[in-house]
């Protein structure tokens, strides 16, 4: 595979990866605060979030790929 074969295939684990991970921090925000801090149920608020946070990172990282692509 070529250099820039791979650059752009990381584009699309980029922003697989920015969901994910948004994913993942957001449902262990919520469970960390459900169970530890506050004993609330905030759990789908916590979860959006980050998974919005992680979906701007995720393109973010994608477009700064393409450019030097």
């Amino acid at each position: 595979m070529r250099g820039k074969d791979f650059l752009a295939l990381t584009v699309g684990f980029n922003i697989l990866g920015g969901v994910l991970a948004g994913l993942l921090v957001g449902y262990a925000f919520d469970i960390w605060l459900m169970e530890g801090l506050f004993g609330k149920k905030t759990f789908p608020f916590g979860l959006f979030f980050f998974f919005f946070v992680g979906v701007i990172a995720g393109f973010r990282n994608a477009f700064r790929d393409l450019k030097r692509l």
